[in-house]
Parts: C-alpha cells; structure tokens; sequence
C-alpha cells in the first residue's frame, strides 16, 4: 500500500507540472501577449476554464492510467490491468467533474467583479488552475486503476 502511495505521489507530481505546461501553451496560444485581458468579452478568459477543465483533465486522467495499466502489463506493478475502455470512459467522467471546477472558478471572476487581468494575473491564474486539475483528478484516475489488484 505504501508503495502505491509513493506511485501515486510521483505521478501526480507530473501531471501537476504537465498540466501547468500545456495550461501556459494553451494560454499563450489563445491569448497571446494581449494585456490587459478581458474577463468576459471580447477576451473572455472566464469561459476558457471550460475547455481547459475538460481537455487537460481528460488527459490528467488518461495518460497516467494507461501508463499505469502498461506497468501492470509489463508485471512492474501489482494488480489487474483494467481495459483501454474503462480508462477512457473514467478520463471522460472525471473531465465531466472537472468542468464543475471550471464553473467554481468561472462563478467566482462573476462574484468578484472585476474586468480585466493583467497579462501576468492571468497567465497565473490559468497556469495554477491547470495545476489544481493535475493535483485532483490525476490521484482520482490512478486510485481506481491501482484498486483492482
């Protein structure tokens, strides 16, 4: 179990830092250097948690299960290998769960009020939240993987 742990652990790690990757590349690529950057319209960083919450939790979710699924294969970790279906279908479900947390994020800019961010603020912001997905949902998809041996 403790091994399982420390597996857990060093693969959320990275995801953690793949997420924040891929949430910068995203960010740059769709806002580029405007500054400052609208939080609704005509920027509309709030609605870009969505796609966000969806696409880098999906892959959180994925890649660390199939590697997972690949060492069980290969007999380097105990357990049954579950099947490519179930690993696709559960990355599905927890990027569904993860738009929830791009709604909390989204109703918390409206709560807030303001306007605009700072190109900084904003790459920030995007770059922990991408973050935060790596930490939550990566653990989620590994747990399940790990639990059936």
């Amino acid at each position: 179990m403790k091994e399982a742990r420390g597996y857990v652990r060093r693969q959320t790690l990275i995801s953690i830092v793949i997420t924040m990757a891929i949430s910068a590349g995203f960010f740059l690529a769709v806002f580029g250097r405007t500054d400052p950057i609208a939080v609704w319209a005509p920027d509309n960083l709030a609605l870009d948690f969505l796609p966000q919450a969806g696409a880098a939790s999906f892959m959180a979710a994925l890649m660390p299960a199939l590697q997972t699924r690949a060492a069980m294969i290969k007999g380097k970790l105990p357990g049954t290998p579950p099947t490519i279906g179930s690993i696709v279908v559960r990355a599905i479900m927890l990027a569904l769960l993860a738009l929830g947390l791009a709604g909390m994020a989204i109703g918390a800019l409206q709560l807030n009020g303001i306007a605009t961010f700072a190109w900084g603020t904003a790459f920030a912001i995007k770059v922990a939240f991408g973050a935060l997905l790596g930490l939550i949902i990566t653990p989620l998809a590994l747990r399940s993987v790990l639990t059936r041996g």
